[in-house]
């Protein structure tokens, strides 16, 4: 779970939709991610094993089900902070990750999510975290 899963009705709608796609990435469950996405959101890590940018919601669910998820036995988030450009749909998670990969070298990474919103819906992730300690150990 996030960090402070309990604290949502404090957040923003658009604060509350980032932590619902780290819960679904903690849980590891594709299709949680569906009802988040914009139909024609998008899903960009520079450098990433696992590819860089993806198009479309159901493209990006099919991505998690079957390249991400199934390399780890267990995967958890903590969201560190979180700021929302309250003159943009942008929300910025800082987030700490610990990692149990198939490979048998746990680890934790550092990174962010860059989200855009757009009508009420995810619309563009921009993740970036140290992809060569990813690579070494996934």
């Amino acid at each position: 779970m996030s960090a402070d899963a309990g604290a949502s009705s404090k957040r923003s709608a658009n604060v509350d939709l980032v932590y619902k796609m780290v819960d679904a990435y903690c849980a590891m469950e594709a299709d949680a991610l569906k009802p988040l996405l914009h139909a024609k959101s998008k899903h960009s890590a520079p450098g990433s094993d696992f590819g860089t940018d993806i198009e479309g919601g159901d493209t990006i669910v099919e991505y998690f089900r079957n390249n991400v998820f199934p390399s780890f036995h267990k995967v958890r988030f903590e969201i560190v902070n979180c700021y929302e450009d309250k003159t943009e749909p942008v929300v910025v998670a800082e987030w700490r990750s610990h990692l149990n990969p198939k490979t048998g070298k746990d680890y934790s990474n550092n990174g962010a999510f860059f989200v855009e919103i757009r009508d009420g819906r995810i619309y563009w992730v921009r993740e970036y975290f140290d992809t060569e300690k990813a690579h070494a150990n996934v």
